[in-house]
């Protein structure tokens, strides 16, 4: 029989684990939703660099056209915000900005790309001229904690961005219970921010080995600094919820609305 290299069986463990814990997300995600306790939808996004000689005037324009054309061709609400960066290390992620689109199910955004493939194709060579974006991707949104407040239209907030996993011995069974205490803790500490999971689903990177990665937003960077300071007193105090995931160094994006198109309930 053929052996396989170590380091080939190591990565291919690390992706099958990926893709079963999504599995199993998605699968409690349904019986969840049977009981009314999740909100889902999907989310696309594209890391992208400025062209050369252009900025993000240049790519608010074509954004502008984009949006024309979706007034009047989209067949299913689709809501859409460009992340630049605040904080963060060059070396770790390189890139000038992200495009995040969010419709409320992945079958909507479907439809939206069937809507845009069907005659976007002058915008699209127009976006290419003044951005070279890296792929794209669609992930599943998950809403842990919605934000006290409602989003603008071209609203400017801040979002949190972590890679996690899951801490060992514990599953996506864990999360519902988890998630109530933490959001108590929030509560009682005064933070207003949603909380969401980004699941990586199609087009994502086989060579992503964590779980999700988990997003918290804020209306200002001061809020989040607030944030960060309320953590550290209480690690101090000893009265911070058990976390069951594992994550890195946070990075913070400026999040400014581009389109907001919201389902009617």
């Amino acid at each position: 029989m053929l052996e396989i290299d170590p380091l080939i069986q190591i990565k291919m463990e690390k992706i099958m684990r990926k893709y079963l814990t999504v599995f199993i997300a998605l699968t409690s995600m349904n019986f969840l939703m049977a009981d009314d306790h999740v909100e889902f939808g999907a989310m696309e996004g594209l890391q992208c660099n400025f062209a050369d000689g252009k900025d993000m005037s240049d790519v608010m324009k074509v954004i502008s056209e984009w949006n024309e054309y979706g007034d009047e061709n989209f067949s299913a609400p689709y809501s859409a915000w460009i992340f630049t960066p605040v904080y963060r290390t060059n070396s770790d992620f390189d890139f000038d900005f992200m495009f995040l689109g969010f419709t409320t199910s992945m079958q909507e955004m479907g439809k939206v790309q069937d809507d845009w493939q069907a005659g976007g194709s002058k915008i699209e060579e127009k976006w290419s001229r003044v951005t070279n974006c890296l792929g794209q991707s669609m992930s599943l949104n998950v809403e842990v904690r919605s934000p006290k407040y409602d989003w603008e239209e071209g609203g400017i907030t801040y979002a949190s961005i972590r890679t996690c996993s899951l801490s060992e011995g514990k599953s996506v069974a864990d999360l519902p219970a988890n998630d109530s205490i933490w959001n108590k803790y929030l509560d009682e500490y005064g933070f207003e921010g949603g909380v969401w999971r980004w699941w990586p689903e199609t087009g994502s990177a086989t060579t992503f080995t964590h779980d999700y990665w988990n997003v918290a937003s804020f209306r200002s960077v001061e809020e989040y600094g607030a944030g960060r300071d309320a953590r550290l007193q209480a690690m101090m105090a000893d009265t911070r919820p058990e976390e069951i995931h594992d994550c890195d160094t946070p990075r913070l994006y400026k999040s400014t609305n581009i389109r907001l198109s919201v389902a009617e309930s």
